[in-house]
Protein backbone atom coordinates (compact mmCIF):
# COMPACT_ATOMS: atom_id res chain seq x y z
CA UNK A 1 0.00 0.00 0.00
CA UNK A 2 1.15 3.36 -0.78
CA UNK A 3 0.66 6.18 1.56
CA UNK A 4 -0.52 9.24 0.38
CA UNK A 5 -0.84 12.77 1.61
CA UNK A 6 -4.45 13.57 2.26
CA UNK A 7 -4.25 17.08 1.60
CA UNK A 8 -0.90 19.61 1.20
CA UNK A 9 0.65 20.68 4.02
CA UNK A 10 0.94 24.89 5.11
CA UNK A 11 5.18 23.60 4.01
CA UNK A 12 4.29 21.16 1.01
CA UNK A 13 7.51 21.67 -1.43
CA UNK A 14 4.75 22.37 -4.12
CA UNK A 15 2.99 25.19 -2.34
CA UNK A 16 3.79 28.46 -1.78
CA UNK A 17 4.63 28.88 1.53
CA UNK A 18 7.72 25.68 1.17
CA UNK A 19 10.89 25.52 3.38
CA UNK A 20 13.31 25.05 0.77
CA UNK A 21 14.15 27.46 -2.02
CA UNK A 22 13.25 27.01 -6.03
CA UNK A 23 16.89 25.63 -6.51
CA UNK A 24 16.24 23.28 -3.89
CA UNK A 25 12.91 22.07 -5.10
CA UNK A 26 14.04 21.73 -8.51
CA UNK A 27 17.66 19.57 -7.32
CA UNK A 28 15.18 17.42 -4.97
CA UNK A 29 13.03 16.71 -7.96
CA UNK A 30 15.49 15.62 -9.86
CA UNK A 31 17.04 12.86 -7.62
CA UNK A 32 13.22 11.96 -7.33
CA UNK A 33 13.44 11.04 -11.19
CA UNK A 34 16.89 9.87 -11.22
CA UNK A 35 15.95 7.32 -8.86
CA UNK A 36 12.10 6.92 -10.19
CA UNK A 37 11.22 7.24 -6.57
CA UNK A 38 8.49 10.00 -5.19
CA UNK A 39 9.24 12.85 -2.41
CA UNK A 40 8.33 11.54 0.83
CA UNK A 41 6.49 14.14 3.02
CA UNK A 42 8.44 16.03 5.98
CA UNK A 43 5.99 15.37 8.50
CA UNK A 44 5.79 12.08 7.62
CA UNK A 45 9.06 11.40 8.15
CA UNK A 46 9.20 13.73 11.61
CA UNK A 47 6.20 10.85 12.33
CA UNK A 48 8.40 7.72 11.28
CA UNK A 49 6.41 7.28 8.33
CA UNK A 50 7.06 7.33 4.70
CA UNK A 51 3.74 8.99 3.07
CA UNK A 52 4.09 10.41 -0.29
CA UNK A 53 3.78 14.04 -0.35
CA UNK A 54 0.31 14.81 -2.01
CA UNK A 55 1.68 17.88 -4.20
CA UNK A 56 4.33 15.41 -5.78
CA UNK A 57 1.52 13.00 -6.19
CA UNK A 58 -0.98 15.23 -7.62
CA UNK A 59 1.84 17.04 -10.10
CA UNK A 60 4.59 14.19 -10.93
CA UNK A 61 4.95 10.74 -11.77
CA UNK A 62 7.35 7.89 -10.49
CA UNK A 63 7.30 3.82 -10.92
CA UNK A 64 5.97 3.39 -7.82
CA UNK A 65 3.08 5.70 -8.23
CA UNK A 66 2.41 4.14 -11.40
CA UNK A 67 2.20 0.80 -9.94
CA UNK A 68 -0.36 1.77 -6.78
CA UNK A 69 -2.38 3.64 -9.13
CA UNK A 70 -3.11 0.23 -10.95
CA UNK A 71 -3.44 -2.19 -8.37
CA UNK A 72 -5.81 0.26 -6.64
CA UNK A 73 -3.21 0.72 -3.50
CA UNK A 74 -2.94 3.52 -2.61
CA UNK A 75 -4.16 5.05 0.99
CA UNK A 76 -4.73 8.56 1.45
CA UNK A 77 -3.50 9.32 5.19
CA UNK A 78 -3.13 12.58 7.37
CA UNK A 79 0.59 13.23 7.79
CA UNK A 80 0.28 15.19 10.66
CA UNK A 81 -1.78 12.67 12.90
CA UNK A 82 0.80 12.49 16.20
CA UNK A 83 2.72 15.80 15.51
CA UNK A 84 2.00 18.48 18.40
CA UNK A 85 1.57 22.24 17.58
CA UNK A 86 5.89 22.18 18.01
CA UNK A 87 6.04 20.02 15.41
CA UNK A 88 7.49 16.94 17.27
CA UNK A 89 6.11 13.56 17.31
CA UNK A 90 4.50 12.24 20.04
CA UNK A 91 3.74 8.48 20.10
CA UNK A 92 0.14 7.06 20.88
CA UNK A 93 0.17 6.39 24.86
CA UNK A 94 -1.27 2.96 25.93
Amino acid sequence: MLKVCAEQCNQCLFGKDRIVSKQRMAEILQTCRENDTYFSCHKGTIAGDDICCKGFFDTQDSQMIRIAKRLGAIEFVDPSAGIDDDGMFEPEKD
